[in-house]
């Protein structure tokens, strides 16, 4: 595992809540963790998308 940093930060404590709700998470740092995670891999999705976009053709898995 990195290292980890302690950091203080100012939250809604209801957008917090919810999203413990939504991750399904004991902790407020487990979700917090989740949450940073899920916005990172979409980033990294969305850049591999556009780099991709157009490299090869649509295959016709049905023949139609």
């Amino acid at each position: 595992m990195k290292a980890l940093k302690r950091k203080n930060y100012s939250l809604e404590e209801a957008k917090v809540k919810k999203l413990r709700r939504l991750l399904r998470t004991k902790s407020d740092t487990e979700a917090l963790h989740k949450a940073v995670d899920l916005v990172l891999f979409q980033q990294e999705a969305a850049k591999a998308w556009i780099e991709n976009a157009g490299a090869g053709g649509v295959e016709d898995l049905y023949a139609r």
